[in-house]
């Protein structure tokens, strides 16, 4: 089969769980021998470093105004022109642009990852989300009503699919995702010799970052030695800085960047714990980084997460600061509880791969063609 990935998470993301899903994707497919092509002229994701998979280049490195729209604008042309030569079996956009539906172009089917709901449930409860929510609401209905199949990444997220849009279920097929991480990537000296709780990715909105802080702040007060790491998400902005300053924990909380995975693989190994307090996930791939790092977890007991971790957590009510720090003391207090939960991970682990999220998928293409 000829399977077209068009270039939209590329450009929204530089490092992040989508662009890593179709990479994996995209590389399986190709691995046993299907036609695979990404519609990327331009991008500064890093997994198109991967000329085997890829072929794009980067934009002048330096920065300037208007930067990230010339990218969009150059890709979203060469996407149109692939689409347009109509040289694919199926054709699977990465994000939630119609494009290609607005200019009647394309001809062949088309399949629709859906990762979560969180505009929807969560666009009048967070600015941040507000001024996004109409417009995207709008094209995840067209998006979902000419897709030829849809693809949810948890069953969780299929039943808000289904509660939210009215989609017929048979529409709409679950595929897990899995995790590229594993313990041997994860090796850092000086992480060793640190007492920290990992928190990773963005902080904003329904990640509950505010919640969680509230809650470990606790802990730091008590043991000046425990840290807190932030990995990803950005710089911590002023307004965190100064909360962090408020409370007195500014010098035991410390941002760390994810430059490649070997970087993000040595804070889950090496960190006491890992603590994902988001108050909704549509799968939450972190839960398996952690897992097969063999890094202790604490995880929130909403949407799709205690579907993918099963037994292998302790969790937490994500609205209650109580049940977060009831949780993290109890890691902290007993390292056999720790020692076990390692274990249970890393078994639970082995329940997902790439490999399995390839052949899924294409049994999804082939009832197309």
């Amino acid at each position: 089969m000829r399977i077209l990935f068009d270039h939209q998470i590329y450009n929204n993301q530089k490092f992040g769980g989508i662009s890593r899903y179709f990479y994996e994707l995209s590389n399986g497919l190709k691995r046993i021998g299907h036609e695979v092509e990404n519609t990327i002229k331009y991008s500064e994701n890093v997994f198109t470093d991967d000329k085997s998979v890829y072929n794009s280049t980067e934009m002048p490195f330096y920065k300037y105004k208007g930067k990230g729209r010339i990218q969009t604008f150059l890709n979203t042309r060469y996407s149109l022109n692939r689409v347009k030569k109509n040289q694919f079996d199926v054709f699977h956009p990465t994000y939630y642009d119609t494009y290609f539906i607005k200019k009647h172009i394309l001809t062949k089917p088309f399949v629709l990852t859906f990762y979560d709901l969180i505009h929807e449930k969560f666009g009048h409860e967070y600015p941040e989300y507000l001024t996004a929510v109409d417009s995207l609401i709008n094209n995840n209905k067209l998006l979902l009503e000419r897709a030829s199949k849809v693809i949810a990444i948890s069953e969780s997220t299929k039943n808000d699919i289904i509660e939210y849009y009215k989609v017929d279920p048979g529409k709409i097929e679950v595929t897990y995702l899995a995790s590229s991480l594993n313990y041997d990537n994860g090796t850092d000296d000086h992480l060793a010799t640190l007492s920290y709780i990992l928190f990773v990715g963005n902080r904003g909105g329904y990640k509950n970052f505010s919640g969680f802080i509230e809650s470990v702040s606790e802990l730091l007060r008590v043991d000046k030695n425990l840290q807190v790491i932030c990995a990803g998400g950005g710089n911590f902005t002023p307004t965190e800085l100064e909360l962090f300053k408020q409370i007195g924990i500014d010098q035991q909380t410390l941002y760390k960047p994810i430059t490649n995975d070997s970087v993000l693989a040595g804070l889950y190994a090496n960190a006491l714990m890992f603590v994902f307090p988001s108050k909704y996930e549509g799968f939450g791939i972190p839960t398996l980084e952690a897992f097969n790092c063999g890094c202790p977890t604490v995880l929130s007991n909403t949407s799709s997460m205690p579907e993918v971790a099963g037994d292998a957590a302790l969790y937490i009510n994500p609205q209650d600061s109580q049940s977060i720090y009831k949780a993290m003391k109890t890691f902290l207090d007993d390292s056999e509880l720790r020692n076990k939960y390692k274990k249970l991970g890393i078994e639970q682990a082995k329940r997902f791969s790439w490999e399995s999220t390839v052949n899924q998928t294409v049994k999804i293409y082939k009832s197309l063609v």
